[in-house]
């Protein structure tokens, strides 16, 4: 009767495997999302202060916590007196290989009294008068199954404001939408990610912007595969992030690449295929150079028969496809589809608290080596900047300095071949995410540089900012527009409840390019954040 105790000893054994591979590969990563109340930039400043190991390339965010930096760390290093001080309950459930934890309760009021502005704030719109995010939700993790659920509701005035010939558009008021916001399902095996996620992702090491993937826009509902953390190799430590899902658009809203006009092309759904790569060589401690390329292509375009002949890889994961135009010339430019791609490079110095960034990127096909020799800055765009932090140990606080130049003009190519603006070459002109900018979110075909500084201590922070936009100088030399944005703030945490504010001037010349008409601008935002 022995073969009776065959399948529960074999059930047993099972389980016990699982079990070893849960605490073998499972891998803790909970999102910390783009744009999150203080938690998000003081976490960059903690790898130039040298808390986060420089391997980390913040090229391809948000940024994830996990095994070996958990979050309680990262709250710890912000305030090494937060945990002492403050009560917590975020674990709800905390066994060994059965997680659930309360995340973060964020809502954030912006304003503008007289002008659409605002930029990198997600699913916020450019719009005039109030409108407030509301996020909250749960994290759970059941050995490598991770689930972060955390909606946003957005309400928003959308009032109607100054419109010139050239920019602007009548508004539908009192706005309202509910976003899967900062959400995840992901199977997470030691550095290895994959799964489905509606969360902003970032491409690239800039600040203020980036010029293919940013949180400007609300985050792309998408299927991934990557990096939750370095992986480290005998050569050095890799990055990635292979995403593809579709981009929509919002008849009822303005499009951003319209110069907030509307469009013939309304609803349409638009699949996107990008990748970020970052590597950091094992013999240059804290460099890190990568490249990022993305794909929009048409639904329509997609189910056409330009298609035809091509293989899966070509049609769904094109970012794979060769960079030479020359070998695909007969075919490619039939498919309506549109690309972008960028190098970029982060040299971090943590004993020195300093680092230097740059990318520099294209959104045509190169037709051969020899085009990109003979024209490199046809349909180009760059950013460059440097962050520098001097440390206060006697007072635990640190100031803060971030320079950041992004140039979004097209450059002297354009006086004999025209590419037209970054975000619109081409005749799809939908590197947009609900009619908001996936990238570079100034402007289309914009510049701006901005100086940044804040004294930082702990969860608290008073911050000064100065910013110069150049809005669309290529195609309106006449009556340049230009805004001068002048901004202060502070962040303040009282026990579990983190307080922020930012108020900005936005002094507008020639607002719309229109000549004379200038206009002074008042933007305010009010934010608190829960601490579970």
């Amino acid at each position: 009767m022995c073969w009776l105790f065959l399948p529960s000893m074999l059930l047993k054994k099972s389980v016990l495997c699982t079990l070893f591979l849960v605490c073998a590969f499972g891998a803790n990563a909970q999102i910390i999302p783009l744009g999150s109340i203080r938690t998000e930039e003081a976490t960059r400043d903690l790898q130039l202060l040298g808390k986060i190991p420089s391997n980390y390339s913040f090229n391809n965010r948000p940024f994830v916590s996990s095994n070996n930096i958990k979050q309680d760390s990262i709250y710890r290093w912000i305030d090494s007196g937060y945990f002492d001080n403050s009560r917590h309950i975020d674990k709800i459930l905390n066994k060994r290989w059965f997680k659930i934890t309360l995340l973060p309760f964020e809502t954030i009021l912006q304003y503008n009294s007289k002008t659409p502005y605002g930029y990198n704030n997600g699913a916020f719109l450019k719009a005039k008068g109030v409108q407030q995010l509301t996020r909250a939700g749960l994290f759970l993790q059941a050995g490598p199954l991770q689930i972060q659920m955390a909606p946003e509701i957005v309400t928003a005035q959308n009032s109607s404001y100054d419109v010139t010939p050239f920019y602007g558009n009548t508004t539908t008021p009192n706005y309202k939408k509910i976003f899967p916001g900062q959400s995840s399902v992901s199977l997470n095996f030691n550095a290895f990610s994959f799964g489905f996620a509606s969360t902003n992702q970032w491409y690239g090491p800039g600040i203020n912007n980036s010029l293919l993937m940013s949180n400007n826009a609300p985050g792309l509902t998408r299927a991934f595969v990557g990096t939750n953390r370095p992986l480290v190799t005998p050569i050095g430590s890799f990055e990635w992030t292979l995403s593809s899902g579709w981009l929509t658009e919002d008849s009822t809203l303005q499009f951003e690449n319209f110069a907030l006009n509307p469009t013939s092309k309304l609803n349409r759904r638009n699949y996107y295929n990008g990748i970020v790569l970052s590597f950091q060589p094992r013999w240059f401690s804290g460099l890190h150079v990568g490249i990022s390329r993305a794909y929009v292509t048409g639904e329509g375009e997609l189910n056409s028969n330009a298609f035809n002949n091509s293989s899966f890889l070509d049609k769904y994961i094109p970012v794979f496809s060769v960079l030479e135009k020359k070998s695909i010339l007969a075919t490619e430019d039939q498919k309506g589809r549109d690309q972008q791609a960028s190098l970029f490079l982060r040299w971090v110095l943590p004993k020195n608290n300093f680092e230097f960034y740059a990318e520099y990127g294209w959104n045509d096909h190169k037709i051969d080596v020899r085009d990109l020799y003979m024209g490199p800055g046809h349909s180009a765009a760059y950013l460059v900047g440097i962050k520098k932090i001097i440390p206060i140990p006697s007072q635990k606080a640190y100031f803060n300095f971030d320079l950041e130049y992004m140039r979004g003009e097209q450059l002297a190519e354009a006086l004999v071949r025209d590419a037209g603006n970054w975000n619109t070459h081409g005749n799809l002109e939908t590197f947009t995410n609900d009619n908001q900018f996936l990238g570079s979110a100034v402007g289309s075909g914009s510049n701006s540089i901005k100086l940044a500084t804040s004294y930082n201590r702990g969860w608290n922070r008073i911050l000064f900012s100065i910013e110069k936009i150049q809005n669309n100088p290529h195609y309106y030399k006449i009556n340049p527009w230009i805004d001068m944005v002048y901004g202060t703030g502070a962040d303040y945490r009282i026990k579990n409840l983190v307080i922020s504010t930012v108020v900005k001037a936005v002094v507008q010349k020639n607002y719309g390019w229109e000549a004379g008409n200038n206009i002074t601008n008042l933007f305010a935002s009010f934010g608190l954040k829960y601490l579970f």
